[in-house]
């Protein structure tokens, strides 16, 4: 059983090792992006992962559309890897793999691959994280299980930005500069501007690093923010269930009962097809028997009747 976690599920492990199956299992053209795999396809993936996972039947918005982005993310990353490599995975048919070595040795694609390298390179792009499969939701559950109260953002960040230490004396490794220096002028701003009698709650961090350290959102997003604030979000929009958020709810299980069953008539309408061309055949066979009975019979040669006549002439008269 799986439940909405900010961005991701929870437990994370098993509905990333579910998604990953059902989407590599299907994967057999050479589709550059997730955005270019047919409706179709995409929700038979989808309808395989509801057979690995479940979740309560007012989640089904929500998972759906976080299977949508998680997908569409792996599928980059997997691509890119096998790209970078060089080499084609077991997961891979030779076929898509040639066809996507082509694909990426193509001019637009090299100016594609560029822009985004760009991109990535900006002072406002995402950043490097150390939590692997465990979403920030749950780092946060497990931080305050062990703290016994909620931490607040710095003490997350931290947790998810600084790489695991061989022993706890040695120092600090930060996955990069920017998120140490994020760390530290999240604390500076602190010290310079806060009583020292002023309690630091969850709620007051969140604004501090939101307005004053990094400068508040960028396309909808806050650096070091993403994941937990879509944790809240979700939590009170599920917990307010009764108003637009149930109907949000309803339309969900709508949209997955329309999908299941678009996939068995679909299903139904291809047997019925078969069936069709199958008896088609059959009845063409039939015909084609028949012809042939009458053409035999119409070969056959004629026998003439006997005569009547020749009887006559051999009749002899036995009376005295």
């Amino acid at each position: 059983m799986i439940e909405p976690d900010g961005s991701s599920w929870h437990p994370a492990k098993d509905a990333a090792r579910a998604l990953k199956e059902c989407v590599r299992r299907l994967y057999t053209q050479a589709y550059h992006s997730w955005s270019e795999i047919p409706n179709s396809i995409r929700q038979a993936m989808f309808n395989n992962f509801k057979t690995m996972c479940t979740w309560e039947s007012r989640y089904n918005l929500v998972v759906g559309t976080t299977f949508e982005r998680k997908a569409s993310a792996r599928l980059s990353s997997w691509l890119k890897s096998v790209r970078d490599s060089g080499e084609r995975p077991d997961w891979m048919l030779a076929h898509v793999f040639d066809e996507l070595g082509q694909y990426w040795n193509t001019d637009k694609f090299k100016a594609i691959s560029d822009q985004a390298k760009m991109a990535r390179g900006s002072l406002k792009g995402g950043s490097l994280y150390t939590g692997g499969a465990n979403m920030v939701g749950t780092i946060a559950r497990e931080m305050e299980k062990e703290l016994g109260r909620t931490p607040i953002e710095p003490e997350v960040f931290k947790k998810t930005h600084v790489r695991k230490k061989g022993n706890k004396s040695d120092p600090d490794v930060w996955v990069e500069e920017r998120a140490e220096r994020t760390f530290n002028d999240f604390h500076k701003y602190v010290a310079e501007n806060l009583d020292s009698l002023v309690q630091l709650t969850p709620e007051l961090s969140t604004q501090i690093w939101k307005e004053k350290v990094v400068g508040g959102t960028h396309k909808g997003r806050c650096y070091g923010l993403v994941s937990r604030n879509d944790v809240r979000r979700l939590q009170s929009g599920l917990e307010g269930i009764g108003s637009s958020h149930q109907t949000e709810a309803l339309d969900g299980v709508q949209i997955a009962t329309i999908s299941d069953q678009k996939a068995k008539l679909t299903v139904a309408l291809a047997e019925s097809e078969r069936k069709r061309v199958a008896e088609q055949q059959s009845m063409s066979e039939t015909v084609q028997q028949i012809k042939e009975q009458v053409m035999n019979l119409a070969r056959r040669p004629t026998t003439s009747a006997p005569d009547d006549k020749s009887d006559e002439n051999d009749y002899v008269d036995l009376t005295p």
